[in-house]
């Protein structure tokens, strides 16, 4: 059978992207999307594409633990209904950059909770489904900005100070420090810290205004096609080159260091038990 990948943000930008190269490499996808529209308008581009392998969608939020569980059960059970219960991609895509400091339902600062902690708690849910493949892999998109984050654990989700870009750099140190921290209890499971590169998508125009608006488009109009970054990672979730580098930071298809910060083992397991006791969940190593 075919293999079977389950896409984040599978609507727009860099995930849109990811999309129409697994299906064009006859990759059945099930992507999660947050918008009706946006999904449907999506699977009527890319119909052509689906006679060789399916495209399928849930629809959900990623904005707190409750919609995390309820969009992690509904891809379950369409992942048992039409392929056995099992995946062998999983790429953790979506994100967000948020002007000002907002809470979700969970009292967790949104960026935070939408960058990493939906990261954390999507892929806990996923590991039954991805044991049952023989060459599972997770890839998290991370970014290049987390080379200028640091870990303040008297303000981890920003609770002081907020500041959009400090916020958004730290989120995405945490998803290399989840990669590198999975790597070390999980060796059946390969998994990708993503480096995109600077993309034109719209991520940084969803939740922003004023000043922080203006910068991000200024930003996404000098990136380059999304097309560009999705296609080095499906070569990571595809190729056998990259079996042996499980935990790594990859830009550009090369493994790359990380920043210094991101090897921590200390902060990584005090990130990690500190997202568990968050998310009221447990990994079994």
């Amino acid at each position: 059978m075919s293999k079977v990948a389950v896409v984040t943000g599978a609507t727009s930008g860099i995930g849109k992207a990811v999309v129409e190269l697994l299906l064009k490499e006859g990759i059945h996808v099930v992507g999660l999307g947050r918008n009706t529209e946006k999904i449907d308008a999506v699977k009527n581009e890319f119909q052509a594409l689906t006679k060789h392998a399916n495209l399928d969608f849930v629809l959900g939020d990623l904005s707190d633990n409750r919609q995390v569980n309820l969009a992690a059960k509904d891809l379950k059970e369409l992942i048992d209904d039409k392929y056995h219960g099992k995946i062998d991609i999983l790429m953790n895509i979506a994100g967000i950059v948020s002007s000002g400091r907002h809470l979700n339902e969970d009292g967790n600062e949104v960026t935070f909770a939408i960058n990493h902690l939906a990261v954390f708690l999507l892929t806990y849910h996923m590991i039954p489904c991805l044991k049952k493949s023989s060459d599972p892999r997770i890839l998290v998109v991370s970014s290049l900005s987390h080379y200028w984050a640091s870990i303040n654990w008297k303000n981890i989700q920003s609770q002081k100070l907020y500041n959009i870009l400090k916020s958004y750099k730290r989120s995405k140190l945490y998803n290399v420090l989840f990669v590198k921290e999975f790597s070390r209890h999980f060796n059946d499971i390969k998994i990708y810290a993503i480096d995109p590169g600077l993309v034109k998508t719209e991520l940084g125009l969803k939740r922003t205004n004023g000043l922080a608006y203006a910068i991000w488009n200024s930003r996404m109009n000098k990136g380059t096609n999304p097309l560009y970054p999705a296609g080095f990672m499906i070569d990571v979730a595809t190729k056998n080159e990259y079996n042996s580098m499980s935990g790594h930071y990859i830009k550009k298809g090369v493994s790359v260091a990380s920043s210094k910060v991101s090897y921590s083992i200390i902060d990584a397991k005090k990130l990690w038990e500190y997202s568990e006791e968050l998310t009221q969940i447990k990994f079994k190593f």
